[in-house]
């Protein structure tokens, strides 16, 4: 083989034998959560989370799939509520040099559902039929076009996320907006 048949070939021979890339994530962040019903608003959340994803394959067209779920801890919460939120995630990501745009659905099991009382009408009926729209499943769709990979090292800030409950679809909006999320790769 010659010297310029190696060189071309060289590439390849690198690529074939450099280690699998990494398919599992593990993230932490910092988010803020707001929703709106009809009538009336829920308080604004400070939310913490701790998130997992896993790459469907390692190479191919189901290597931008990923999988996975996590929790939420959030604050103020009402004596009454669990101030807890657990989810399940499916999203699509583009790699484009070190960045790693993504976006995908989100379903969860939420402890936030809960509105501010208006006291201007204080025997507002409607309040009653608001809450009875409220339940604990909700669904939303993720975006994340700030999210960034250097190494094993990844960090995301000002995700979207704009769902409903699943409940009464469309009878509530709930916001998210994920303000900064690091983690890595294992």
């Amino acid at each position: 083989m010659n010297g310029r048949r190696l060189l071309l070939m060289a590439p390849l021979l690198l690529a074939t034998t450099a280690g699998a890339a990494p398919r599992h994530e593990l993230s932490a962040g910092l988010s803020t959560m707001f929703q709106m019903g009809t009538f009336r608003s829920s308080p604004d959340f400070m939310l913490v989370e701790v998130a997992g994803l896993r790459t469907a394959a390692e190479e191919g067209p189901l290597s931008a799939v990923q999988f996975g779920g996590g929790l939420r801890v959030g604050w103020p919460q009402a004596p009454e509520k669990l101030p807890l939120e657990a989810f399940f995630r499916v999203q699509l990501g583009a790699k484009l040099g070190f960045w790693r745009p993504a976006g995908g659905f989100e379903l969860g099991l939420t402890g936030f559902n809960q509105r501010v009382a208006i006291r201007l009408f204080p025997h507002n009926r409607l309040e009653g039929l608001e809450d009875a729209t409220l339940g604990p499943a909700y669904g939303s769709f993720v975006m994340a076009p700030l999210r960034f990979q250097v190494g094993r090292f990844q960090a995301s800030a000002l995700q979207l996320h704009v769902g409903t409950g699943l409940r009464a679809p469309s009878a509530s909006l709930r916001l998210q907006l994920g303000l900064l999320s690091l983690g890595g790769l294992l």
